[in-house]
């Protein structure tokens, strides 16, 4: 079972700033793995949402709609980096109400 570069980024968050409910993991590497897959999924989804809200009417240039593309597809990843992959919430499974180890900020990706 191969991890994303989603899972792999859940999995650094969780080590740094959850190292906790980390460890309570049954079987990180199917969690994490699966985590992965729903951002991916979640990334696709949005993006394509993005696209069809923004396209023109009358159509665009290739270099514009390839700007466009770009910039709506790294929205739609930090919006799923914020929602999923670094919730402010809960974030495992289980996890307590206040769903941090720490009280500082995650570190920038």
């Amino acid at each position: 079972m191969a991890m994303n570069r989603h899972g792999r980024s859940a999995v650094a968050y969780g080590r740094q700033r959850r190292p906790r409910q980390y460890g309570t993991l049954p079987d990180p590497l199917v969690f994490f793995t699966n985590l992965g897959e729903r951002a991916e999924r979640q990334v696709g989804e949005q993006w394509d949402a993005m696209l069809l809200a923004g396209t023109p009417a009358g159509g665009e240039p290739d270099e514009q709609r390839s700007r466009r593309a770009l910039s709506s597809k790294n929205e739609a990843e930090q919006a799923v980096l914020r929602e999923v992959i670094r919730p402010p919430a809960a974030f495992f499974p289980n996890d307590g109400a206040s769903g941090r180890d720490h009280d500082s900020p995650p570190p920038p990706s």
